[in-house]
C-alpha cells in the first residue's frame, strides 16, 4: 500500500542552529522599534510561523490582522534568507536525514510531504539552504492556517493531489520531533514518528503515546522498515 510520509523540518531534518529563532528576534525588532531583550523566551518548537508572529504582536500590546501578521513574517524571511546564507552560519541536516530521503524516494510506495510550522517561503528557504527541498512533493505549510492541529487536512489534500493518489489515513505518517507534531497526526487520525532530534527527549515524546518513537534517523534501514513495512 501506499504511504504518505509528512516530515516536519526544524529538529526532525534540518538544524539550523538557531537562526530561525534569531531571524524572528530581528522581524521583531525592526518591525517594532524594540529590542529582543524586552521579550520574554518565545515558545518556537512546533509552533506556526503565524502563531508565533501573533505571539509577540501580543506581547507587544499591537493590535493585528491577518495582513498584519504576514507584513511582520515577509520581514522575518527576508532576515531567514540572510542569516542562512552568512559566512558563519553552522545549521546542518540531521544524522541520517539525506540518507534516509534518498532511499525513500526510490521507494514507489512511498510519497513525501512536509507538514510544517513554517510557511510555505520560509521551508522552501530553509530545505533549500540544506539541499533536500527537492525530496518533497507538497504539503501543508503554517501560512495555511496558525493553528498546527489545522494543517494535516491540508497537507492530505495537498498529497493526493499532486499525486493522483488516495491515501487510506491508516498509511499516513506526521514525522516530527515535538509534542505539537503528535497532536497534529492525532487530529487527523493519522500516526506519529516522534523522532527525540529535537529539544524534546523519548521519554517526553513517549508519554504522550505516538505510534513509534525513535532517537534519531541514524539507522536509516532500520527507519525505512519502520515507515514503509509496519
Amino acid at each position: 500500500m501506499p504511504r504518505l510520509l509528512l516530515f516536519d523540518i526544524d529538529g526532525t531534518l534540518i538544524d539550523s542552529h538557531g537562526s530561525g529563532g534569531a531571524a524572528i528576534l530581528d522581524a521583531a525588532e525592526e518591525h517594532f522599534g524594540i529590542q529582543r531583550e524586552q521579550l520574554p523566551p518565545l515558545q518556537l518548537a512546533g509552533a506556526t510561523d503565524p502563531a508565533i508572529a501573533m505571539d509577540i504582536f501580543e506581547l507587544v500590546k499591537r493590535q493585528h490582522t491577518r495582513d498584519d501578521v504576514f507584513a511582520f513574517l515577509d520581514r522575518y524571511l527576508i532576515h531567514l534568507q540572510r542569516r542562512l546564507h552568512a559566512f558563519d552560519f553552522s545549521g546542518f541536516t540531521l544524522p541520517g536525514v539525506v540518507e534516509l530521503l534518498e532511499v525513500l524516494r526510490t521507494h514507489t510506495d512511498a510519497h513525501l510531504g512536509l507538514l510544517t510550522g513554517n510557511v510555505r517561503r520560509g521551508a522552501e528557504i530553509k530545505l533549500t539552504r540544506h539541499g533536500v527541498l527537492h525530496h518533497f512533493i507538497d504539503g501543508g505549510f503554517g501560512c495555511d492556517h496558525h493553528d498546527r492541529d489545522q494543517l494535516g487536512p491540508v497537507a492530505l489534500k495537498r498529497m493526493q493531489d499532486a499525486t493522483g493518489m488516495s491515501f487510506d489515513i491508516a498509511d499516513v505518517i506526521v514525522i516530527g520531533d515535538t509534542p505539537k507534531d503528535i497532536r497534529c497526526a492525532a487530529a487527523f487520525g493519522a500516526k506519529c514518528l516522534a523522532v527525540a532530534t529535537g529539544q524534546y527527549s523519548s521519554a517526553e515524546l513517549n508519554a504522550l503515546k505516538p505510534w513509534r518513537c525513535v532517537e534519531s534517523f541514524a539507522d536509516v534501514p532500520a527507519i525505512v522498515e519502520l515507515l514503509l513495512r509496519e
